[in-house]
């Protein structure tokens, strides 16, 4: 089994040099251990309606009031849960079932780096009215998905997708925000690239371990070939190569623990946000 250092050095060896914490294999298995009582934590939090306060007098809670019907919290909650079940998933699959899949923990975690990148992408700014214009953005991406998934089915809808987006566009009319950039929704490209490089301390980056697992989940074989465990065997035929591919549980953990240091600074940028703080 390769240590996690060992790992991501064959990705990026310039992370190495950026402190990426040297684990050994009983350190990789500790830290899973450590891992999994927080998922399993934060997966109540989420499904909790107690949980996540919002401060009368807090920043988040003006944002809420500059979006209402659109409340920004409530993309930041669904991006937070949708990011939470991924990431727990992993949890269930690699810890509860000792289930090592070559590509589904990637494919999962993922799923957490793009939600929790989105989250952060829209808390982030200092400014509001740029808070606001990406929360729009968000609900507007929503409706144009929305829209080209069941545009073919039968399906009886109270408003069409232009007066939606409409409604969003008059919101942010009373901030100056242009049509435009409403329309045009978002990228979980930009966003993941906004946090990786506008979060601090995340010694295992986001972009990179966000593509990596987007290789897995597209199948393209630069990933599995270049980061899984690799076993060659003889082939008479030159121009093929017989090869099996491995996972273990410092490839596993790699995305997965650059997740959660997302998470962990996402949430602390949400208490500051809510004036509430999370326990």
């Amino acid at each position: 089994m390769a240590n996690l250092s060992a790992v991501v050095a064959t990705l990026d060896p310039g992370l190495v040099a950026k402190d990426v914490p040297v684990l050994d294999d009983a350190q990789v298995q500790a830290k899973w251990a450590e891992l999994a009582p927080l998922l399993d934590r934060m997966m109540e939090r989420v499904e909790s309606p107690d949980e996540f306060p919002i401060l009368r007098a807090s920043s988040l809670n003006g944002d809420d009031k500059a979006t209402s019907p659109y409340h920004l919290s409530y993309a930041i909650r669904q991006c937070l849960a949708a990011g939470v079940d991924h990431l727990h998933a992993v949890k269930v699959l690699v810890i509860d079932q000792q289930v090592l899949h070559l590509a589904a923990p990637a494919s999962l975690a993922r799923g957490a780096l793009e939600n929790f990148a989105t989250a952060y992408w829209i808390l982030h700014p200092s400014s509001r009215t740029e808070r606001v214009e990406r929360a729009l953005r968000w609900h507007a991406q929503n409706f144009k998905d929305q829209e080209k998934a069941t545009a073919s089915l039968s399906i009886s809808r109270s408003h069409s997708l232009d007066e939606k987006l409409v409604r969003l566009e008059q919101i942010g009319a009373a901030r100056q925000i242009p049509a435009k950039c409403i329309r045009r929704g978002y990228t979980s490209t930009a966003a993941v690239s906004y946090a990786d490089s506008g979060a601090t301390n995340l010694d295992l980056g986001v972009l990179l371990p966000w593509q990596i697992c987007s290789g897995f989940a597209h199948g393209r074989p630069w990933a599995y070939l270049g980061v899984s465990d690799r076993l060659e065997s003889p082939n008479q035929e030159v121009d093929r190569l017989n090869v099996r591919l491995t996972n273990d549980h410092a490839r596993a953990l790699y995305p997965t623990l650059a997740a959660m240091r997302l998470l962990e600074q996402l949430l602390r940028l949400y208490q500051s946000r809510s004036g509430a703080p999370l326990g």
